[in-house]
């Protein structure tokens, strides 16, 4: 992992970020939905910005999308699994819901760079001489 890699990472979270902050602002001040489902719901349409993205920009990656789609929705998931509970459990012992996706999404940040830059995005000639880069 290189440090480029990891700026690169953070701009593009930055944008998908910025896409799901409006999604979720938007759904629970217009819509009254709850902060959670706002949340999801901002995540998962972000997701696809991300990807694409990442795929380019970040890693600059040559592997085949079916295969790299799948490993990253896959990652995807669980940061949205994660991304939902620390929402849930910061609402619930009173943080303002912002606050909440904020601690969430840093939480969420670190893990995902680390699991899209070992597994999702890594390609088959790196693994073979072993470099990380």
């Amino acid at each position: 992992m290189t440090v480029q890699k990891f700026v690169r990472f953070v701009m593009v979270g930055a944008v998908a970020t910025g896409i799901q902050y409006v999604i979720l602002f938007i759904l629970v001040h217009l819509r009254a939905a709850d902060p959670v489902w706002a949340s999801s719901i901002g995540f998962i349409a972000s997701s696809f910005a991300n990807y694409i993205l990442n795929y380019h920009f970040t890693f600059q990656s040559t592997q085949r999308h079916g295969l790299a789609l799948l490993k990253f929705m896959t990652l995807a998931g669980i940061g949205l699994i994660l991304n939902s509970l620390v929402m849930r459990s910061l609402i619930k012992v009173g943080l303002y819901y912002l606050i909440a996706q904020i601690c969430a999404t840093a939480f969420v940040l670190l893990s995902n760079f680390i699991g899209n830059s070992v597994w999702t995005f890594r390609d088959a000639n790196n693994r073979e001489n072993g470099s990380t880069q």
